[in-house]
């Protein structure tokens, strides 16, 4: 809830990506956009320990989601997944609206991938 836009998301990626024993990462309403989701992607990917991942009301896009789909693939320890407004427990919410049909395409096999979920 900070907006701290793409330029943020993109100074933040390395160091999020050293915290190797994180387990919720919290980026609601920051307005990263496509940009900040591709540069997150390969630091969300080292975060082994991470069950809760909150990217929603963010603007990422078709691309953004394409980029973060292998890294939510990785993440065998995440049982909350929350890309959108909604928040009704344990369930994965998309909205195709922010994502774009390409975008959701893109993650629907690595959500399928997460036996955790």
């Amino acid at each position: 809830d900070n907006n701290i836009g793409s330029e943020g998301a993109i100074a933040l990626a390395p160091a999020i990506k050293e915290l190797k024993s994180l387990t919720i990462l919290y980026i609601k309403s920051n307005n990263i956009g496509s940009e900040g989701a591709i540069a997150l992607a390969p630091a969300i990917k080292e975060l082994k320990s991470l069950t809760i991942l909150y990217i929603k009301s963010n603007n990422i896009g078709s691309e953004g989601a394409i980029a973060l789909a292998p890294a939510i693939k990785e993440l065998k320890s995440l049982t909350i997944l929350y890309i959108k407004e909604l928040d009704i427990g344990d369930l994965i919410i998309l909205e195709v609206k922010e994502l774009g049909s390409e975008g959701a395409i893109a993650l629907a096999p690595a959500i399928k991938e997460l036996k955790s979920l």
